[in-house]
């Protein structure tokens, strides 16, 4: 039997290093916590690979290569992609089974169990379960926060980006309304032109709010919008929605954001999106220099761990969540204890 010692910060990259490794097929002898040379945690995962594997291996090897010279049948090809699938999925069972075996205590296991039920992943699960069986904030170290803006200090531009129906032009309303209502002076922009009545939305409320407004239709548009707003502390930029089909849609409007020089790019995430499309707007998104994240509609899903998922792999930091339609109600600035009081809620509806 060959045995093997994988180290790594967490431990599912210490388990991720395993199957590298060792395959699949890798039996986990023992999981230990402990400390580098610098002092930072580690862990250290102790797998085995009974000695006739690579055996077993290698005539895979030989039988593969006399497959390749006769004709593979579609039957053939199809029972291979489901075996393929049923691998995959039994990986990622093994991997759920094996972090939470690693919990300290049962509540920490439960706690565990409760996060992947809400959608978060279970090797980010694993890192916010003792916090979160604690009732402490979760996420406060692993997660990257944004800094409350204070127009009051330096003059914010605030441009807001994302798909279609996100949500962008309400938070814009949100926001001007909750900063107007506090005496700071705001100004509204839209790039939202080639859709018929795109910013007619946003005028309006500007013109309830009393405060400025201007479209851009182009990077030529810049320095009279700019003129125009130009008392404001607080200017928000809402964007025409795109998506991952419609890139260039996005790069045109790129144009227009760089020139007006803005201090927040803020990427508008619907929380009741699916999670696989989330995963490939924020790596479009990634293209454009943004560098933070709002969600809205968070009382539109029944998984709202997979903020924590989209989050975590996109590095953005967080800023606000939205709640609803109100204006300028439901709304709020996501922090560890808002974040771990969302999940809480939902687990308890």
């Amino acid at each position: 039997m060959q045995i093997k010692i994988f180290t790594a910060p967490r431990l599912h990259e210490a388990l991720a290093l395993v199957r590298q490794g060792l395959g699949p097929e890798a039996i986990i002898l023992d999981r230990m916590e402990g400390r580098n040379e610098e002092g930072n945690k580690v862990w250290h995962v102790h797998a085995a690979l009974d000695a006739e594997e690579p055996v077993r291996q290698k005539n895979d090897k030989v039988n593969n290569a006399e497959a390749v010279a006769q004709p593979m049948h579609t039957h053939h090809m199809e029972a291979s992609m489901h075996r393929l699938e049923r691998i995959v999925e039994g990986l990622g069972r093994k991997e759920e089974a094996n972090l939470r075996h690693a919990m300290s205590d049962k509540a920490s296991q439960e706690a565990f169990d409760q996060l992947v039920a809400l959608g978060v992943a279970p090797a980010y699960a694993f890192d916010l379960a003792e916090d979160y069986a604690n009732h402490e904030p979760i996420g406060t170290s692993t997660l990257h926060w944004g800094e409350r803006i204070k127009p009051s200090d330096k003059r914010v531009v605030m441009l807001l980006a994302g798909p279609s129906g996100a949500g962008k032009t309400l938070l814009a309303a949100k926001l001007a309304t909750y900063y107007s209502m506090r005496g700071v002076r705001v100004g509204l922009l839209s790039s939202d032109v080639d859709r018929m009545g795109g910013s007619d939305v946003l005028k309006a409320y500007a013109d309830i709010l009393g405060v400025p407004f201007a479209t851009l239709r182009g990077p030529d548009d810049v320095p009279t919008a700019l003129e125009t707003t130009n008392s404001a502390q607080l200017l928000l930029v809402d964007s025409e929605g795109w998506n991952i089909h419609r890139l260039s849609k996005m790069k045109k409007q790129s144009v227009v954001w760089d020139a007006l020089h803005c201090t927040h790019r803020i990427l508008v995430m619907p929380a009741n999106m699916d999670e696989s499309d989330g995963m490939e707007l924020l790596l479009a998104a990634e293209a454009f220099q943004m560098s933070e994240m709002a969600f809205t509609k968070l009382d539109e899903t029944s998984r709202p761990g997979k903020i924590i998922n989209w989050a975590m792999s996109s590095k953005f930091r967080l800023s606000y969540g939205v709640f609803g339609s109100e204006v300028p109600g439901q709304m709020g600035w996501l922090s560890p204890k808002a974040l771990t009081a969302l999940l809480e809620r939902q687990r308890k509806a």
